[in-house]
């Protein structure tokens, strides 16, 4: 395993911070909390977590209470914001925060066993509720409230913002400050018949990008997508996809739709294949980051393929900018 400085802040693309935030998720869902032994998997022998009003609890306690909980009334969590050290070898924490529906604080502490990484230790903290009538923070917002629109020069501010919410966002273009924010969206709205990009909006602006590439001569798009550090993990950036693909094949009248995303990225693997995609293809070593040659994984839509059970976020017509 690679030197590290302890702690270690993880980047989102990093291989444990994937398989973290992969059993956290996994935790969250209704079907592995009402799975024993999968419950038994993923949580450690020594586990132990400490409730919201203090009390403690073991493995064995937190699975009964689980198998208990009736369905219907299990809670839908969402990560958001979260942020991933390494301790250790062995040992990674990780601290998050749940919607406004259910708003908390979670700190999870992962060690890697014989049995892969597990839960060792986790901790809810109770959060205030936002008042329906108060302004809500981005990353609690519902996702009802997004839509998609034409990307537009006053949104440069949000677009530096964006660039600067996570380092793995180096790899989307260099936007150190706004002037180059500024001409990071001229160059996509430079010539419109070849690009398609489109601002994913919730709250106040933009969050996150989904965009093509247009080769009209064949018919086909390159597609490709980022988000804001804090508005990953929501659902939003497949729902942009799948509108764009909707725009694409329907006012554009593309027949194939193509992306590629890095093998060590599973979250980016996520949204396209909700979306359709279909993997037909690896890149063998194509990237090198911090000194190590990562795979690429090529993925394509086509018009004639099923749409995929995804609702796409409503596009709406660009406002006036100023």
């Amino acid at each position: 395993m690679p030197e590290f400085s302890v702690p270690g802040d993880l980047s989102s693309d990093n291989l444990v911070a994937a398989k973290i935030f992969d059993g956290e998720k996994l935790l969250l869902t209704q079907r592995i909390r009402h799975d024993q032994q999968e419950l038994k998997r993923l949580l450690h022998e020594d586990f132990e977590e400490v409730g919201a009003s203090g009390r403690s609890y073991n493995r064995a306690q937190i699975i009964e209470q689980l198998m208990a909980e009736p369905v219907e009334e299990s809670p839908t969590l969402q990560l958001f914001e979260p942020r991933i050290w390494q301790l250790s070898e062995t040992l990674v924490l990780l601290r998050w925060k749940t919607g406004a529906d259910i708003p908390s604080q979670r700190t999870s502490i992962w060690v890697r066993s014989a049995h892969g990484w597990q839960l060792l230790f986790h901790q809810g903290t109770k959060l205030p509720m936002i008042p329906a009538d108060a302004a809500a923070p981005p990353c609690a917002e519902s996702e009802t409230q997004a839509f998609v629109r034409p990307l537009l020069p006053s949104d440069a501010p949000q677009v530096l913002e964006a660039f600067s919410s996570h380092p793995d966002m180096a790899r989307q273009g260099e936007v150190q400050n706004l002037v180059e924010a500024e001409n990071y969206i001229q160059q996509l709205l430079r010539n419109p018949e070849h690009q398609v990009p489109l601002a994913i909006v919730q709250g106040p602006g933009l969050v996150g990008l989904a965009s093509a590439s247009i080769d009209s001569g064949n018919r086909n798009a390159w597609v490709w997508y980022w988000m804001h550090a804090a508005h990953r993990g929501g659902g939003l950036a497949s729902r942009a996809l799948a509108a764009l693909a909707d725009e694409l094949f329907t006012v554009r009248q593309m027949h194939r739709l193509e992306l590629g995303l890095r093998v060590n990225n599973p979250a980016s693997r996520k949204v396209a294949e909700r979306c359709g995609f279909v993997l037909e293809g690896r890149e063998r070593e194509k990237f090198l980051i911090n000194g190590e040659r990562i795979d690429v994984l090529n993925y394509a839509r086509l018009v004639t393929d099923q749409a995929p059970p995804i609702t796409a976020l409503s596009l709406h017509p660009a406002r006036q900018d100023r």
